[in-house]
């Protein structure tokens, strides 16, 4: 059984968990539908988990094609904001670390008022102090030798160990003998039980999941945490970065087909080409009517229809102006005397 102390140092170590220390901090993130007709806009719904904050048929700041036979029109069109509520996790000021431990001097009073806690979800603990006179250091501190814990150091520190889950003794060198016997693996540690706090086990750190005896890193890259478009990447235990992929845009959790033809129509002449859509961030350059022998960074040549299909009367002279144009011909006639 737990005396007393150890049981009250077990509990103390429980608080890691505690919510009371987390300052989540909630983003906003916005993106937008895929433009079309404003009359067919009106029953568009956003992606999953995106709330749409525009009404009606939405906003007109967007332009969509239409093809037709062998034209493609370019058209005003509507396109829909949507809206969802992101919730970073965060440690509150004073507190460090998965758990939010609090800062050697407290989470009130980090460093002692005296210092810089290195705090936050990634922090370590660790006090940068700040800059004294030499006669401050004097008379010199003791020397931190914490085996297994958190020192109380720097200018107003005492140098006393604040020790981690399974330890206790003035430098957390001594293995407490029932968190001892309970042999917890690597990633899990012991801490009192969630059922009776009077007895102890094992539990998985943060960011790995098992049942205490065996803790895998948690992988959010299994859970289809980014955009079906979007590469998930592994960076660690519960930590993972969405990047979409070519062709597409966004931030990973949402990401849309880029289409080349709404930038400068993709390098495509519009005196004689018009872009074509081909799929996400692909298009290609085609010839307009009565255009042809695309050249890249040129545009088309226009076809010679006198040349080809001349039309005019035999009395006219065929021009090409952008278009085919018959000129009346005047033809002297001989009157006899």
């Amino acid at each position: 059984m737990l005396n007393t102390a150890e049981k009250k140092h077990a509990e103390d170590l429980n608080l890691g968990f505690s919510q009371e220390n987390r300052c989540d901090q909630k983003t906003l993130v916005t993106t937008k539908t895929v433009c079309r007709s404003c009359s067919l806009n009106f029953e568009i719904q956003c992606p999953d988990g995106y709330t749409k904050i525009t009404n009606g048929s939405g906003i007109r700041d967007c332009r969509y094609y239409l093809e037709i036979r062998t034209y493609t029109l370019s058209l005003p069109g509507c396109r829909h904001m949507c809206m969802k509520e992101y919730q970073q996790p965060q440690c509150c000021q004073g507190y460090w670390g998965p758990d939010c431990l609090s800062c050697p001097g407290g989470g009130n009073s980090p460093c002692s008022n005296k210092g810089r806690c290195f705090q936050g979800i990634n922090g370590d603990g660790t006090c940068i102090c700040q800059v004294c006179p030499a006669h401050c250091l004097w008379p010199f501190l003791p020397v931190c030798n914490c085996v297994h814990g958190v020192c109380s150091s720097g200018i107003t520190g005492d140098g006393t160990c604040t020790c981690m889950s399974g330890y206790k003794g003035l430098s957390c060198d001594q293995p407490i003998p029932e968190c001892q016997a309970l042999q917890c693996p690597e990633n899990s540690r012991c801490s009192a039980s969630t059922a009776d706090e009077g007895k102890l086990e094992c539990k998985c750190l943060p960011s790995y999941q098992g049942d205490g005896k065996q803790c895998e890193p948690i992988n959010p890259c299994s859970e289809k945490v980014c955009d079906p478009n979007a590469y998930c990447t592994y960076l660690g235990p519960n930590r993972h970065k969405c990047t979409c992929q070519e062709g597409f845009q966004g931030d990973g959790q949402v990401c849309l087909p880029i289409d080349p033809c709404q930038t400068k129509f993709e390098n495509c002449p519009t005196q004689s080409t018009i872009c074509k859509y081909d799929g996400p961030g692909k298009s290609h350059c085609e010839c307009k009517e009565h255009y042809r022998n695309f050249v890249p960074g040129v545009g088309c040549s226009m076809t010679d229809i006198c040349a080809t299909n001349n039309t005019c009367h035999q009395n006219a002279k065929c021009t090409m102006v952008w278009h085919m144009v018959c000129a009346h011909v005047i033809v002297p006639i001989m009157v006899g005397m």
